[in-house]
């Protein structure tokens, strides 16, 4: 798969698909994941879209910087920036990603909202006032010496809380999540502040609805997409 080489140094593998000239879709891949997740989404969602994908530093196939502390959320949103950049792929992007990913994309969409005609975040939502816990020692030990992991929990952790930040972002969201998913719901209403989203839950899913029910989240994402074009209303929270 190709690379990007940006100019801080950090070397990113992405995937492309779909027509040249439609409108960027870029999906991020969740913690310890990397770009293959999307392979349930890839051939669906490329048909009317251009679809991107790609590994964020320290994960798959792109650079893995031994600094710990190089691996921050506003540090991995710009590497999506320089990305886009380099791909001509910046204006009226629709920006998403899953958990971890969903960080990214919600960090980079309030960084930089103008260049976002929508946002996905699928079992995702924001960090709150205080960190998440320490992760369990038997994690810790599983992580160690692995830059990429190691650098990729340091940035959930210590991400700023966008709970106030995303009250001012009129960009239409659509949120999925999983009925059962105790790590997310338990948080969701961070956000609430959303000014114009649109909240589907997947019924019986738990962390990782795309690879649970990935025919029914492309539906979802591809009505919500359609509905956004057409400017309809995004309507209240569902479940499906």
């Amino acid at each position: 798969m190709p690379h990007v080489e940006l100019p801080t140094g950090i070397r990113i593998r992405y995937d492309e698909r779909g027509p040249s000239d439609a409108r960027p879709l870029v999906l991020a891949h969740g913690f310890t994941a990397g770009l293959e997740m999307w392979f349930p989404q890839m051939h669906v969602l490329s048909q009317d879209y251009r679809l991107i994908t790609w590994d964020a530093r320290g994960h798959g196939g792109s650079s893995a910087p031994g600094i710990v502390e190089e691996y921050t959320m506003p540090a991995l949103a710009e590497d999506l920036r320089g990305l886009l950049e380099a791909l001509d792929a910046v204006d009226g992007a629709i920006i998403g990603g899953m958990s971890f990913g969903g960080q990214i994309a919600l960090q980079y969409t309030v960084d930089h909202p103008s260049d976002v005609h929508a946002l996905i975040l699928s079992d995702s939502t924001t960090r709150g006032p205080q960190p998440p816990e320490e992760p369990r020692t038997g994690e810790v030990w599983d992580w160690a010496g692995d830059p990429g992991l190691e650098g990729g929990r340091h940035a959930m952790r210590t991400r700023p809380d966008l709970s106030e930040a995303i009250k001012d972002l009129d960009v239409a969201t659509l949120v999925i999540v999983g009925t059962l998913d105790d790590m997310i719901l338990p948080a969701l209403h961070r956000l609430d502040g959303l000014p114009r989203s649109r909240v589907v839950r997947l019924d019986g899913c738990y962390h990782g609805t795309s690879g649970q029910r990935p025919h029914d989240w492309n539906d979802q994402v591809l009505r919500f997409l359609r509905d956004v074009e057409a400017g309809a209303p995004l309507g209240e929270d569902e479940i499906v």
